[in-house]
């Protein structure tokens, strides 16, 4: 279980709002401490969007796994926006930040304009074979902190 500040969710919405504007698909990526199963920061790459997608930055990538491993932190979730429903394109499934099993990736519907929780999302987990196996709700992967 990934433990997850409320204050995690609300900046990911407002990243979300601010990049997407309720018209382009926008993504942020859950880090924490790599020795501890703790989400503590919201990372916004730069990248290009659109309503029908979006492509990060090369040089951001490789900047960012670079602070990463200096800092001794990992990323613990993807978590990005769609126009309509949330689910796993072929895209999502081929393409994740981080493919180790276990990793955990995040959709947020209507460019994140409705709630801003993870009860619509659509929240998988990166399986051994290098498929997607859908959870049935953030509770199968977040342990949320409603007091921070």
């Amino acid at each position: 279980m990934l433990r997850l500040p409320t204050r995690i969710v609300l900046e990911t919405f407002a990243a979300f709002q601010e990049c997407g504007r309720g018209e382009s698909e926008c993504v942020v990526y859950w880090t924490g401490p790599a020795t501890q199963d703790l989400v503590d920061a919201v990372e916004h790459p730069l990248h290009s969007r659109s309503p029908y997608g979006y492509e990060l930055d090369d040089g951001w990538i490789t900047s960012f796994f670079g602070r990463l491993a200096a800092a001794e932190r990992s990323v613990k979730a993807q978590i990005h926006t769609h126009p309509g429903r949330a689910f796993h394109s072929p895209t999502d499934d081929a393409w994740p930040i981080v493919s180790q099993a276990g990793f955990v990736s995040v959709v947020i519907p209507n460019f994140a304009k409705g709630e801003q929780s993870l009860r619509n999302a659509w929240i998988g987990r990166l399986e051994a074979h290098g498929g997607w196996r859908r959870l049935t709700g953030a509770g199968e992967v977040f342990a949320i902190d409603e007091s921070t």
